[in-house]
């Protein structure tokens, strides 16, 4: 499925949001990009509101500031009773804190933007919201792989967590207090060229950790235990045996920690380079008698 079918399915499941709207052809009245007219037969003769209408804009971001964003207005008769607040409150409560793994393709996690403006007509009243598409793909590199490796060092450190990629992640799963998401990214790796010699190329590279749980003081309290642990470590295993070295730990917690995530570790690893190979002499002519 598709990260629209995703977000549709998770709204149309989840009773909170699914019971505040009317049906179209018995189910939940949730569209994208449109929805269908009011005469149209599926409303069964009766008023198509309250409804949601929602749209998605994916979009390339190299700042990691949003991959994209979800647009959502709720729909509701003037006259009625539909209550906005409480709407607001259980969509955002169904769709943030949720993993969707679209086929083929990355993670996405909703975020929290805005609620937009609230509109009032003669017979209709709409409100809109707006959430940020945060993307958390897959990053296949070669070996030594420190991305790999603090995956590893992670899951043994919280064996009850779930690690993005080393744990494949199914279609929606929800972030909860007691199994937190880690997810680590290279945020920048170059060569040390001053120390590296002719047997070891020395890396530098920092690596970002984003902690995704429900709770912030969850998320505070695995973001220090694992600054403890590398800060007294000093160093954790490559997956050949190796050591990356760790040289500088930052940690920053607060409301972005969806898009950089909550700690920094800057370190060295290093690469055997590969034997010289000596080229054979070949096709050795003499004239000599």
């Amino acid at each position: 499925m598709e990260l629209h079918e995703l977000i549709g399915k998770r709204l149309s499941e989840e009773k909170e949001v699914a019971g505040l709207l009317t049906r179209f052809y018995e189910s939940p009245a949730i569209f994208t990009p449109k929805a269908p007219g009011d005469e149209d037969q599926g409303w069964g003769g009766l008023p198509g509101y309250p409804r949601i209408v929602f749209t998605l804009d994916l979009s390339a971001n190299e700042e990691r500031k949003s991959q994209g964003s979800v647009s959502l207005a709720m729909f509701a008769e003037k006259r009625g009773t539909f209550d906005f607040e409480n709407a607001v409150s259980q969509i955002r409560k169904c769709l943030c804190s949720v993993l969707f793994t679209s086929e083929g393709e990355s993670t996405y996690c909703l975020a929290w933007n805005r609620r937009g403006r609230f509109t009032e007509g003669e017979t209709i009243c709409s409100q809109e919201i707006q959430l940020d598409i945060l993307e958390y793909p897959c990053q296949l590199s070669a070996e030594p792989d420190p991305v790999d490796s603090l995956n590893a060092w992670l899951k043994d450190i919280f064996p009850e967590s779930r690690v993005l990629w080393m744990d494949q992640p199914g279609q929606e799963e929800e972030i909860t207090a007691r199994s937190p998401v880690f997810y680590v990214r290279l945020e920048e790796e170059k060569e040390n060229q001053a120390q590296s010699t002719f047997a070891v190329t020395w890396m530098t590279c920092t690596l970002a950790v984003h902690v995704l749980c429900q709770s912030p003081e969850n998320r505070s309290s695995y973001t220090r235990i694992m600054a403890k642990h590398l800060s007294m470590e000093e160093e954790f295993a490559m997956l050949d045996g190796s050591p990356f070295f760790v040289k500088e730990i930052s940690v920053t917690p607060g409301p972005t920690y969806l898009p950089t995530g909550q700690l920094r570790i800057t370190g060295q690893y290093g690469i055997l380079r590969n034997t010289e190979k000596k080229k054979a002499i070949r096709k050795i002519q003499s004239n000599y008698q």
